[in-house]
């Protein structure tokens, strides 16, 4: 029984942690800047300077979603491993069906030696 209790403890605790790790501190808020709203309406008015900011945060924003989409392969490997799936399917129901063909050609050959007996 202690076994058992101790074979189990160990993933149990780590599974609890996995699952309650990401609730952290719920009542944390992030930092909002005093001066925003003041900002906002700022931007609100002058579009040209919102227009500015856009496209100068535009390249960052962009290079960083390509970093990403190049360092995660994940998308292709899943593409790669469907790929070989399908194949392999593919080639074991040809596998199947000539050996089908084959039984049937066997069946035929029978029956004709059969009534070239007759």
């Amino acid at each position: 029984m202690r076994n058992r209790i101790a074979r189990f403890a160990l993933p149990i605790t780590i599974l609890v942690c996995a699952l309650l790790a990401p609730l952290g501190d719920a009542s944390a808020q992030p930092y909002k800047s005093p001066m925003r709203a003041e900002c906002e309406a700022e931007l609100e008015k002058d579009r040209g300077w919102h227009a500015e900011l856009r496209d100068s945060v535009r390249p960052d924003v962009h290079q960083e979603d390509a970093n990403i989409i190049a360092k995660n392969k994940k998308h292709v490997v899943m593409a790669y491993g469907a790929l070989w799936g399908l194949t392999v399917v593919f080639v074991v129901l040809l596998w199947l069906r000539q050996r089908r063909l084959l039984a049937e050609m066997e069946r035929l050959a029978k029956q004709i030696a059969k009534a070239a007996a007759e």
